[in-house]
């Protein structure tokens, strides 16, 4: 997770389109139509991974994104910010979109960290 090349694992994006761009941004076609541009903030790590994903020519907007340790458990917590342009339907399926990320995200988690007997005791997952 703290790694932006594993974005793509789990985050909706077409594979074989996810790539670093030179100043540090990184493009991907995106599964909900269009391309989009990832920016992470450099140099958080510790449990912060704080993101934007936005179009070409768009304004980033930054969401933080925390990972918290909870004894043998871990909790991701993301907060999404409307957009002022964004329409209620349109923020609806965003919504929808980013439960399909982090259960993406929770599934490759548990298959690269877990074995199937300690998954449901190490990470706790809301949408």
């Amino acid at each position: 997770m703290s790694d932006p090349k594993n974005f793509g694992k789990w985050a909706a994006v077409v594979p074989g389109t996810y790539r670093k761009q030179e100043g540090g941004d990184w493009l991907a076609e995106v599964t909900f139509g269009g391309v989009r541009y990832i920016r992470f903030v450099p140099g958080l790590g510790n449990g912060i991974y704080d993101h934007a994903v936005f179009r070409p020519g768009e304004i980033p907007l930054f969401m933080p994104m925390r990972a918290m340790r909870y004894g043998e458990k871990t909790e991701v917590r993301f907060t999404f910010v409307q957009r002022s342009d964004m329409s209620v339907d349109s923020f609806h399926d965003t919504i929808a979109c980013i439960t399909r990320d982090l259960t993406r995200l929770k599934d490759a988690i548990e298959a690269d960290y877990y074995s199937t007997d300690q998954v449901n005791n190490v990470f706790a997952f809301r949408a």
